[in-house]
C-alpha cells in the first residue's frame, strides 16, 4: 500500500470536509443574520411627521431616531423581536415585528400629562402640582382658527372666559372678561403678560402665530401674585423660542374672502311708499314717479362688497446646546366689507438664549410691530336708512348727493369716493424683555428681567365737504398723537430643594418696578382751503376747531413671596403674599396687601387607591385669596383744575377753578375669591377634565357719592360700594378613538356666571339712573313691558292711559290706571345661564378635521339695530317688520305715525332672548405624503380649507352677530347689540410647509 499516497487522500477529503462544515456554518450564520426595518413615525393628531423619536430593539442595545422627516432604518437581530418608539409628550409604543420590513407608527399625545410645565407667573410647574385655577391654550389650539387679534384665541376655548369682539371693523379688537364683571366705574380687562412682563393696553400687536402657549389664570391663588392688578385675571403669553435642534425653516399662510353674515330685510320702494302713506305723509312727486318706474334702490347692496384677508409667516428656529434662536416675520392685512375699512400689520419677532456659562443664562424676547388701521368711515347706518325710491346717481353717471331731495340724507355713497373721508390710525410699538438668568448656588437662582414697551400711536382724520359727517359744510382736519412708554425692572430669587420622597420646597422671591409716561396732543381745525392736504397741513385750516395736550405718569413698586411646598407627593401647599405701593394713590393708602393660600390633595397617589384603575389623576383644590384693581386714574385723589372764563372790562378773561374735590382716602378695589377645584383623569388619562366652584366678593368700589352743593361740588369718589361673583365651570377632553388610521377627540367647556350688587352708597338704595339695581347683576334691562298692541276693539281701554289702536301696549305694574316711569320693571339680565363649547378633531390618514360649536344660552340682549332701524316715521327706510294697521291687526309691530320720530315706548321692541348656537369654524386639512415631501427637502406639508363662522343661529335679524356687543358707549358694560359695521364670516385656503 502506498502511505504517501493514502495519507495525501485523507487530507484532501478532510479538507473537503472541512470546507462542507464551514460552508453550512456560513449559511447558517446569514440566515441568522440582521432583519432590516424601515418606516416613519407621525402624530396621530395631526398627521406631522415627528422627528428625533426613540426607537430601541427590545432586550438589546441597538436603536436609532427618526429624522427630520420622521422617517427611521433600523438593523434588528432578528425578524421577530419587538420594537419601542418614545417620545417625549407621547405615550410610549411597543410595536412586534413580525417579519416585516416596513413599519409605520402614529404616536398618541399625552392627554394632559402630569410632567407638563404650565406658565404660572414669575415661573413655571408641573400641571400636576398645580393648586390653583389655570387653563391652558397651546400653539396647536391657536393655530386652528385663522385670527386676528390673539384674544380671539381664547373665544369658546376657556372655560369662565368671554372673548366678544368689540366690533366688526377690521383691527377692532376683542374684550376679555375672565369669570364676570366686579367693577361699576373701572375696567374690568384682565392684566396681559408677554413672556414675563406685564404690558398696558391690549395685546392686539402681537402676532397670534408667535404664541407657543396662553395661561389663564383665574383664581386669586393663582393671580395674588400680581397684587393689585389681579382682580380681573391675568392671561400670560408666552411666545415660541429655538432649541438644541437643527435649524428648521417653517412658512405658513392662508388668504380668503370675507362676506356679510347676512343683510336684514329692509322694505323694498313699494313697501315703504305703502308704510308711508299710511304714516300720514304724502309722497313726493319724485317718489309717484319712482313707484311708476318701478325703483327700488338696494343701498347696503351698493355699500358693500366682499372682503378678504391674507397672513404670511416666515419662521426660523433651531440652535445648540448653548444657544437657541426663534426669528419671525409676520405680514397681515384685512380688507372689510366697506371699501375705506381695512386693517394692516407687520410684525417682527427675535426670541434669543444663550448659555454664557454653566451658571450664567442671557437672552431676549424682542417685538417690533407696526400696524395702520383705517378706521374709515361708517356709511352703514345711513345706506339703511336712505329712501329706497331715491336714486344714487344722475343722469350724467355723478353721485346725486341729496337723493330724493331730504336736506337730512345724504349719500351714504359719497363717503366712499377716494379721498373724501380717511380717518388713518397708525400704531408703532417695540416691545423687548432683557434677561440674565444666574444659578448662584446648587438650588438657588436670580432671574433680572428688564422690559421696555414704546408705543407711538397717531390718528389723521379727514373728512371732505361731500361726506355725511360734513353734509356740504366746509372740511375739516384733525391729528392726535400719542406717545408711552413703559418700563418694568423686576428681579427673582428661587430657592428649590427636594428632600428626597418626603417633601420639596420652592421658595420665590421678588422685588419689580414699573414707570410709565404718556403725552398726548390734538389739533382739530376746519375751512380748508384745499381738500387734498387731507391731514397733512393743518396751519391751513381757518377755524380752529378744538386742541389739547395732556402728560399722565405713574408708577408701582412691589415686593412679593411664594412658597410652594409638597409632602409625599400628595399633598400641596401653596403660600403667596405681594405688597404693592402706587404712586396713583395719596400717601396714607399708597401701600397695599394681597396675600393668598391654596392647598392641594392629590386623591390618586394615596394608598387607598392603588388597586383601582379608573382614575389615574384625581386631585382636590381649594383656594382664598385677596387681588386688588388700580381703578384710580392718576392724580384723581389730588382733586382737579380747570379752565374758565370771566368778564374783564370788556374783554374775557382766563382762570382756574377747582373741578374735582380730592379724596387723599381713595384706595384699590378689592376682590377676595374663594375657589374650589377638581382635577381628574380618567382610564390612563383617556379622559381629563376639571370642575370649579367659586366666588369674588369685591368691595371699596370706586363710586360718585351726592354731596351738599353747598360745598361747591355736587359729588366726590368714595369707595363705597361692593358686588359679588359666583359661579362654576366644567371642561372635559376626551380622546375617544386614537390608532394609526383614524384618531377623534373632543373638548367640551361649560360656566355659569353670576353677578350681584351688594351695596351702593352704603344707603341701600337702588341706582336707578345708571340702572344698577342691589341683588342685580351690573346690566339689567329696566324698562316698560311690551304685551301686545293696542287693537280697535281696546280703544276706550287705550284713552285710558293715554294710548291708541295701533300703539305698543306695555303693562301697568302698579295697577294704578296709568302708564308712568313708576310702571318699569327689570326685564333680564346680559348675565347668560349657560355657556359652553364642543370641539371636535378627527384624523383619518393625512385628512383632518377640526369642527368648533360655541353657544351662550338664557339671557336678554337688547337690539339697538332693530330699534334705531324701526321709526316707522316714513322718512327712513325701515325694517321689513309685521306693522299694525285696522286690516291687520297683528301684536308684533306698531302702526306707522308720521307725527313721531319713533314709536311711542319703541324701546319695548329691542328686548329678546339672547340665546345663539354659532358653528364658529370648520377646518379639513390634508397632510403630504413623507414619500412625497422628502425628494425635495420637506420635513412636513400641509393645506386647508377653512370656513369661520359659517352658520349662526340665533333670535337676530340676518346678518347681526349676537356676539358683536356695544362695547364703544361702556366698556365695563355688554348685552347691547348695534351692529355699527355688518359681521362678517371668512372662507380661506391656506399652507403650511416645514422645511
Amino acid at each position: 500500500m502506498d502511505l504517501t499516497n493514502t495519507t495525501s487522500s485523507i487530507r484532501l477529503r478532510l479538507f473537503y470536509l472541512l470546507i462542507g462544515v464551514f460552508v453550512i456554518g456560513m449559511n447558517h450564520s446569514l440566515m441568522a443574520q440582521s432583519h432590516n426595518v424601515t418606516g416613519s413615525v407621525i402624530s396621530s393628531d395631526n398627521g406631522e411627521a415627528l422627528p428625533g423619536v426613540n426607537i430601541l430593539v427590545i432586550g438589546t442595545e441597538t436603536g436609532t431616531t427618526t429624522d427630520l422627516n420622521g422617517e427611521f432604518s433600523l438593523a434588528a437581530t432578528s425578524a421577530d423581536d419587538t420594537l419601542a418608539f418614545s417620545f417625549i409628550g407621547y405615550e410610549r409604543v411597543e410595536e412586534p415585528i413580525n417579519g416585516r420590513t416596513v413599519i409605520d407608527i402614529a404616536l398618541t399625545p399625552q392627554a394632559i400629562a402630569g410632567e407638563e410645565l404650565v406658565v404660572v407667573g414669575y415661573g413655571a410647574v408641573q400641571r400636576r402640582d398645580i393648586t390653583g385655577s389655570v387653563s391652558s391654550i397651546s400653539n396647536e389650539q391657536i393655530r386652528e382658527v385663522p385670527i386676528t387679534d390673539a384674544g380671539q384665541a381664547l373665544q369658546g376655548r376657556t372655560p369662565g372666559v368671554v372673548a366678544l369682539s368689540s366690533g366688526n371693523r377690521p383691527g377692532q379688537g376683542m374684550t376679555l372678561r375672565i369669570r364676570g364683571r366686579r367693577s361699576l366705574t373701572a375696567s374690568n380687562d384682565p392684566l396681559f403678560v408677554v413672556d414675563g412682563v406685564p404690558v398696558e393696553g391690549n395685546i392686539n400687536d402681537i402676532n397670534p402665530q408667535d404664541i407657543e402657549s396662553m395661561e389663564v389664570l383665574k383664581d386669586a391663588s393663582a393671580t395674588a401674585i400680581y397684587g393689585s392688578r389681579g382682580a380681573n385675571g391675568v392671561v400670560l403669553v408666552t411666545t415660541n423660542r429655538g432649541g438644541d435642534y437643527p435649524t428648521q425653516v417653517s412658512y405658513s399662510g392662508y388668504g380668503g374672502i370675507s362676506q356679510t353674515l347676512g343683510t336684514p330685510d329692509m322694505m323694498t320702494g313699494a313697501e315703504f311708499a305703502e308704510m308711508k302713506k299710511i304714516s300720514g305723509r304724502s309722497l313726493t312727486p319724485a317718489e309717484e314717479d319712482a313707484i311708476t318706474r318701478g325703483v327700488s334702490t338696494d343701498w347696503d347692496d351698493l355699500l358693500l362688497e366682499d372682503g378678504y384677508q391674507t397672513s404670511h409667516q416666515l419662521s426660523v428656529n433651531g440652535g445648540n446646546e448653548n444657544t437657541q434662536f426663534a426669528i419671525s416675520g409676520n405680514f397681515f392685512f384685512d380688507k372689510g366689507v366697506i371699501s375705506t375699512q381695512d386693517f394692516n400689520r407687520n410684525t417682527l419677532r427675535l426670541n434669543l438664549d444663550h448659555s454664557i456659562s454653566e451658571k450664567l443664562r442671557v437672552g431676549t424676547s424682542t417685538q417690533l410691530s407696526h400696524q395702520v388701521q383705517n378706521w374709515g368711515s361708517n356709511p352703514y347706518g345711513e345706506s339703511l336708512a336712505t329712501n329706497p325710491l331715491a336714486e344714487p346717481y344722475n343722469e350724467d353717471g355723478s353721485l346725486d348727493l341729496r337723493p330724493g331731495a331730504d336736506p337730512l340724507i345724504f349719500n351714504p355713497l359719497a363717503d366712499l369716493e377716494d379721498g373724501a373721508y380717511i380717518d388713518e390710525r397708525e400704531r408703532a410699538r417695540i416691545f423687548s424683555n432683557v434677561y440674565a438668568d444666574l444659578n448662584m448656588l446648587e438650588n438657588l437662582n436670580l432671574r433680572v428681567n428688564f422690559g421696555s414697551d414704546l408705543q407711538d400711536w397717531r390718528r389723521g382724520l379727514f373728512q371732505g365737504s361731500e361726506t355725511v359727517s360734513r353734509n356740504g359744510q366746509s372740511p375739516y382736519s384733525q391729528k392726535d398723537h400719542e406717545r408711552r412708554f413703559t418700563y418694568t425692572w423686576e428681579n427673582i430669587l428661587t430657592y428649590i430643594q427636594d428632600f428626597g420622597n418626603i417633601h420639596s420646597l420652592t421658595a420665590t422671591g421678588l422685588f419689580s418696578i414699573q414707570q410709565s409716561r404718556t403725552e398726548w396732543t390734538n389739533l382739530g381745525v376746519s375751512d380748508l382751503p384745499y381738500e387734498h392736504q387731507q391731514f397733512h397741513n393743518l396751519d391751513t385750516g381757518a377755524t380752529v376747531e378744538g386742541f389739547g395736550s395732556d402728560l399722565e405718569e405713574w408708577g408701582l413698586m412691589s415686593y412679593m413671596g411664594r412658597v410652594n411646598y409638597q409632602l409625599k407627593d400628595r399633598y400641596l401647599f401653596t403660600v403667596t403674599g405681594r405688597y404693592d405701593g402706587s404712586s396713583r394713590l395719596a400717601d396714607e393708602s399708597k401701600w397695599g396687601f394681597f396675600p393668598s393660600a391654596a392647598i392641594g390633595w392629590r386623591i390618586s397617589n394615596e394608598s387607598f387607591m392603588a388597586e383601582q384603575d379608573l382614575f389615574s389623576e384625581l386631585k382636590l383644590r381649594v383656594s382664598y385669596g385677596v387681588t386688588g384693581n388700580t381703578a384710580i386714574d392718576p392724580y384723581q385723589t389730588r382733586g382737579g383744575l380747570s379752565r374758565t372764563v370771566y368778564s374783564f372790562t370788556d374783554q374775557a378773561g382766563f382762570g382756574f377753578r377747582p373741578s374735582e374735590l380730592s379724596n387723599p382716602n381713595l384706595q384699590w378695589e378689592t376682590s377676595a375669591t374663594a375657589n374650589l377645584g377638581l382635577d381628574f383623569g380618567l382610564w390612563n388619562d383617556r379622559i381629563v377634565g376639571s370642575f370649579e366652584i367659586y366666588q369674588t366678593n369685591t368691595k371699596d368700589l370706586l363710586l360718585r357719592r351726592a354731596i351738599p352743593i353747598t360745598s361747591g361740588f355736587d359729588s366726590v369718589f368714595e369707595n363705597i360700594g361692593e358686588t359679588k361673583n359666583s359661579g362654576i365651570e366644567f371642561s372635559i377632553t376626551s380622546r375617544n378613538v386614537s390608532n394609526r388610521d383614524f384618531s377623534w377627540s373632543t373638548n367640551l367647556n361649560l360656566f355659569a356666571n353670576n353677578e350681584e350688587i351688594i351695596s351702593l352708597y352704603g344707603t341701600g338704595e337702588d341706582d336707578i339712573g345708571n340702572g344698577w339695581f342691589i341683588g342685580e347683576p351690573i346690566t339689567v334691562w329696566y324698562d316698560y313691558e311690551k304685551t301686545g298692541i293696542w287693537q280697535s276693539n281696546e280703544e276706550a281701554q287705550a284713552a285710558d292711559v293715554g294710548r291708541e289702536p295701533g300703539e305698543i301696549k306695555v303693562v301697568d305694574q302698579n295697577g294704578d290706571g296709568r302708564i308712568n316711569e313708576e310702571d318699569r320693571k327689570i326685564l333680564g339680565s346680559d348675565i347668560p345661564t349657560l355657556t359652553g363649547s364642543i370641539i371636535n378633531n378627527f384624523r383619518y390618514k393625512s385628512f383632518d378635521l377640526s369642527v368648533f360649536l360655541f353657544g351662550s344660552f338664557g339671557h336678554t340682549i337688547f337690539n339697538s339695530f332693530k330699534v334705531s332701524n324701526n321709526t316707522m316715521q316714513g322718512r327712513y327706510n325701515n325694517l321689513d317688520i309685521d306693522y299694525w294697521t285696522e286690516s291687520n291687526p297683528t301684536n308684533k309691530g306698531p302702526k306707522p305715525d308720521g307725527t313721531r320720530e319713533s314709536p311711542l315706548n319703541g324701546s319695548t321692541l329691542g328686548y329678546m332672548p339672547g340665546d345663539f348656537l354659532k358653528v364658529r369654524n370648520i377646518q379639513l386639512g390634508y397632510s403630504l405624503p413623507q414619500k412625497l415631501l422628502g425628494r425635495v427637502d420637506i420635513r412636513s406639508a400641509r393645506i386647508y380649507v377653512n370656513a369661520e363662522t359659517p352658520f349662526v343661529f340665533s333670535h337676530l335679524e340676518d346678518g347681526v352677530d349676537p356676539e358683536i356687543q356695544d362695547q364703544q358707549a361702556d366698556p365695563s358694560n355688554g348685552g347691547e347689540i348695534n351692529a355699527r359695521t355688518p359681521s362678517r364670516r371668512l372662507f380661506s385656503f391656506g399652507v403650511e410647509i416645514n422645511f
